[in-house]
């Protein structure tokens, strides 16, 4: 039995190449980025933050073998475009676009944008839901 990687802090060589391990891996690391990007979701920046991550990721899903990989890889990138594309529209939406005071396009996004409906924040949320509920 491999041990939950919440408190394990090294991993016997015996379990580093099987398949639930890098099954684990993988999934955890996208709930880690899921994570991450959510708490940056409302973001001005955040199209521009997931670029180098996205493109990493495509990467890694155009060559890697394994279906199941594949495939939460791609809801992962879909889910960062949904959020990307709502956030984009929504700095369309800024009336004042003036760089000579960035705080205000900030706080003008922010007042915008309802943190509820942002893609990421809701995935995020079923995550730690479902870790709870775990523990």
């Amino acid at each position: 039995m491999i041990p939950d990687s919440l408190v394990s802090l090294k991993i016997a060589k015996k379990h580093v190449d099987t398949q639930e391990m890098k099954d684990r891996i993988i999934r955890e690391a996208l709930e880690a980025l899921t994570h991450y990007y959510a708490a940056n979701a409302g973001s001005v920046a955040f199209p521009e933050m997931c670029i180098s991550t996205g493109v990493i990721l495509r990467q890694f899903k155009k060559n890697t073998k394994n279906s199941s990989y594949r495939k939460s890889v791609h809801s992962f990138l879909e889910l960062l475009e949904r959020n990307d594309k709502y956030v984009t529209a929504e700095r369309l939406k800024i009336k004042d676009k003036s760089l000579r005071d960035p705080a205000k396009i900030t706080l003008q996004l922010g007042n915008q944008i309802k943190v509820n409906e942002l893609p990421l924040v809701r995935e995020s949320e079923k995550l730690a839901q479902r870790r709870m509920e775990q523990i």
